[in-house]
């Protein structure tokens, strides 16, 4: 008999261990490496989008085909040597890392692509986060959807701005 209350022990700590850890567990990922999940994302998709083409042949606005852009391509010479980056690319790869980077939370992520030039390659990303409510404080907690900080913020923003250099 006194072996059956040890188990009843056990399996009580441990159901209330993954409580603790379903309940605490969106605290890991906070705004620090959120932004750096972002450089790091943002840095991957860039070098991912890379015209090696462009770099190699020197395309540049030429006015005739469309393969280039005219808003987003400043680099009108075509020299050989410059880096030019295609927009579709950069998008696809950059949500692709992200989700592969980012796991399964209880966050819902918005991600908007505020600038895109494909030569001289600069961006501008801006995410913005919501966190939803666990299953368990869905049941037992308020009828909310998402969590009100003290702040009275319920987003957390992060906006990067970068530009692709190389050694030259």
């Amino acid at each position: 008999m006194n072996v059956s209350k040890w188990s009843y022990l056990f399996l009580f700590l441990g159901l209330f261990g993954l409580l603790l850890i379903n309940l605490f567990g969106n605290i890991s990922m906070d705004d620090n490496q959120m932004y750096h999940l972002l450089k790091n994302t943002s840095k991957q998709a860039m070098i991912d989008a890379v015209d090696l083409t462009a770099y190699r042949v020197g395309i540049g606005y030429d006015g005739i085909t469309s393969d280039t852009d005219p808003d987003s391509m400043h680099c009108i010479s075509g020299k050989q040597g410059l880096i030019r980056i295609v927009k579709e690319k950069f998008v696809e790869s950059f949500i692709r890392h992200f989700a592969d980077n980012v796991g399964r939370t209880n966050k819902t992520y918005k991600i908007s692509f505020d600038d895109i030039d494909e030569c001289p390659p600069k961006i501008k990303v801006t995410i913005t986060a919501n966190e939803n409510l666990s299953w368990f404080a869905k049941i037992f907690g308020k009828k909310q959807k998402t969590i009100n900080y003290e702040t009275d913020t319920k987003e957390a923003v992060n906006v990067l701005n970068a530009i692709l250099e190389s050694r030259d």
